[in-house]
């Protein structure tokens, strides 16, 4: 049966509708589009430029072909708390009772100026014992921006999640190892620890492609297209002009491998019975040349490319965006919301 929903992630650099249909076991992508997000993007305050970004939203859906109107919509990570807490083994209606103010402690936010809602990780059997609750906690006024987005483009918000919820669900399975997700964008890279299909810790890094390409401007004096153009190509590869831009980029990149390095000292708290052993990188920084082997350098786990569609039925809409699943991890894990 074709969803009732489609994903929609409106990012900071460009807006992404994803359309799935379930049926059984069988997934089929049924549309997909891109769309640059106009300057200032969600993050802004002005109203001349949330219409513009709801515009945008409009004729990213008119591109994808995709007729519904409502929608699942991705909260931008770097603007959610996410933490993961630990406390009694508490009953669900002492759980209820107990989460706003044990919440005060750890979300950086007046309570009452925050949508906050919270998930059992895992609840022991002995009393003695403690259960993990992630408490996610998002700004009101965030909502509210949102909300007046996609209304102003003719759509229905049903329901919204972090991004770090989208990517577990897109690009992780129930009973594989825990994985770091190191989603890889124009602003900044999102951290991600999943396991069982569970977000356990989420951190945002302002490093992205647009650090890297600055980098390489400022070392070459290189206009803003001639630089990227070196970013892709040449990317962070010893062999390729005799490694002078990976010699500019590594250092950049050594920001990253710092969260990540941190990200895996959490991982080893929580993840006891089986530690991380394996990191999914996706988004348009995963294509950088080199980077795959990089990270396996520095960090000493399995990398591997995001793909949000690899068990997706191979036919349709899905042929002709062959290698883009990665890139629409995020919208595709809304889609999959169910």
């Amino acid at each position: 049966m074709s969803a009732q929903f489609f994903g929609l992630d409106i990012g900071r650099s460009f807006i992404k509708a994803v359309k799935v249909k379930k049926s059984g076991n069988r997934k089929i992508l049924e549309a997909a589009a891109s769309f640059q997000t106009p300057l200032g993007g969600p993050m802004s305050e002005a109203p001349v430029d949330l219409m513009k970004v709801s515009e945008s939203v409009k004729a990213c859906v008119a591109k994808s072909n995709i007729t519904l109107q409502n929608c699942i919509v991705s909260l931008i990570e770097s603007q959610v708390v996410t933490r993961l807490i630990q406390l009694p083994n508490l009953t669900d209606k002492e759980l209820s009772a107990a989460v706003s103010w044990e919440a005060e402690q750890y979300i950086p936010l007046p309570i009452k100026d925050v949508n906050l809602q919270y998930k059992i990780i895992s609840r022991p059997e002995s009393t003695s014992e403690k259960m993990d609750v992630l408490l996610v906690a998002a700004p009101k006024r965030m909502i509210s921006k949102y909300i007046n987005i996609v209304k102003n483009a003719g759509l229905k918000i049903v329901a919204m999640e972090t991004e770090s919820m989208a990517l577990a669900r897109a690009l992780t399975k129930v009973g594989e190892p825990p994985t770091i997700i190191v989603s890889m964008g124009a602003i900044s890279t999102d951290l991600v620890i999943a396991d069982n299909g569970n977000v356990l810790f989420t951190r945002s890094v302002a490093t992205g492609g647009v650090n890297l390409t600055k980098a390489i401007m400022t070392e070459f004096n290189l206009p803003q297209n001639q630089a990227e153009q070196y970013k892709q190509t040449y990317g962070i590869l010893e062999d390729k002009l005799s490694g002078k831009v990976a010699d500019v980029l590594k250092p950049v990149l050594d920001v990253l491998i710092g969260e990540i390095q941190k990200a895996i000292e959490f991982s080893h708290m929580h993840t006891k019975d089986l530690p991380v052993s394996r990191l999914v990188i996706c988004g348009g920084g995963a294509f950088l040349p080199g980077i795959s082997q990089f990270l396996t350098q520095r960090t000493n786990l399995e990398v591997s490319l995001g793909d949000a569609w690899a068990d997706f039925v191979k036919e349709g809409v899905i042929l002709q965006m062959v290698g883009k699943g990665g890139i629409f991890s995020v919208a595709t894990g809304l889609a999959l919301n169910s």
